[in-house]
């Protein structure tokens, strides 16, 4: 991989977009270097390459075209070895309350209003004086083997990383795969774990929306299971079935974002995240992958970071779903949880 960190440093200095990924439970990666600093943006012209999409869906996503694009595929070695970095930067008590009192804020709003969910996060800063982009993202390679582990680069939205475990949508000629994830509690030696009522309503809100996009005859729903990403434990199910080429794009739509990353009824909820949570999400909980005429494999953007490359501080984002159940001092545990994944590699 050695090419490919001289590419990357060269991509970044000249503004080129880029992106490297490798998808869970393999070796070999693939990465696309455009060729040129053009910015393209997703639309109906413009529909094969990799794209980079923003949680607000009335925000642009953007495209690595595979016709302007380079394509390398690598090996990465799991022996792989990388310095450590020193990280600067703790959890004040104040952003623990504001957490906290934001979760309230949820809890009562789902008492007064007809959503049933709500997925609310916060940004966590982080001084890398040391941080090394390539040796940041071997880790991430190195920690997540089950993940789908991404470095993206583009002038536009600047510099992201992340080992995402969800899939929002996998096509391969016209059969689908999503992914119904949700819940949270930390891995302990064991998936034989036992789910709270709170947790399985969370999880079961997911499921009911993703059928409700569907014809319920023609899909195949599994059972609820557990399944492990890095040191957090989710509760997951898979629906598949038949979909034709021309519903692609409305079927994104419908989908994104889906209630494990904004809530449900989906408008409403994203609505109260986007006036009461203190920051703008921009890229977090987007999605991101390869979209074709033929395949298409898209990940939700989770367990990501973006670096800023001039003041290298690293800007973290954690959240969790929100039920009228939930407890605010055990919401924020969750988001500090997820929060010490992405610090392995910090």
């Amino acid at each position: 991989m050695i090419h490919l960190k001289e590419k990357i440093h060269y991509s970044i200095k000249n503004q080129f977009p880029f992106v490297l990924f490798r998808k869970p439970n393999q070796k070999k990666g693939t990465a696309y270097f455009q060729q040129n600093t053009t910015s393209y943006f997703l639309d109906d012209s413009l529909d094969n390459g990799f794209v980079f999409a923003p949680f607000d869906d009335k925000n642009d996503a953007l495209i690595i075209p595979f016709f302007k694009a380079d394509r390398f595929v690598f090996v990465h070695n799991l022996n792989t070895t990388s310095n450590e970095t020193e990280t600067i930067g703790n959890v004040s008590e104040i952003e623990k309350e504001q957490h906290k009192s934001l979760v309230q804020k949820g809890i009562d709003f789902m008492k007064v209003s007809r959503v049933k969910k709500v997925v609310l996060s916060r940004k966590e800063e982080i001084s890398t004086p040391n941080f090394d982009v390539f040796n940041g993202y071997n880790k991430l390679l190195n920690n997540y083997p089950n993940a789908y582990v991404y470095l993206w680069f583009h002038p536009v939205s600047g510099l992201w990383m992340g080992a995402t475990p969800e899939i929002l949508l996998e096509v391969k000629n016209n059969e689908f795969n999503v992914m119904a994830l949700a819940a949270t509690q930390e891995y302990n030696d064991s998936l034989d774990v036992v789910w709270g009522q709170k947790e399985k309503q969370e999880h079961q809100f997911v499921v009911d929306y993703i059928v409700s996009k569907f014809d319920r005859n023609q899909l195949k729903v599994s059972d609820t299971y557990t399944v492990r990403a890095g040191n957090l434990l989710h509760l997951r199910a898979d629906i598949s079935g038949e979909i034709n080429k021309c519903d692609l794009k409305q079927l994104i739509k419908n989908l994104h974002p889906t209630p494990a990353t904004c809530g449900l009824p989906k408008e409403i909820a994203k609505e109260f995240i986007i006036k009461n949570e203190s920051y703008n999400r921009t890229y977090y909980t987007g999605f991101l992958g390869e979209i074709s005429d033929n395949t298409s494999s898209l990940y939700v953007n989770l367990r990501c970071m973006k670096v800023d490359l001039s003041t290298k501080n690293v800007a973290l984002y954690i959240g969790g779903g929100i039920t009228k159940e939930s407890n605010p001092y055990d919401e924020w545990l969750e988001t500090v949880a997820k929060a010490n994944t992405l610090k392995k590699v910090l």
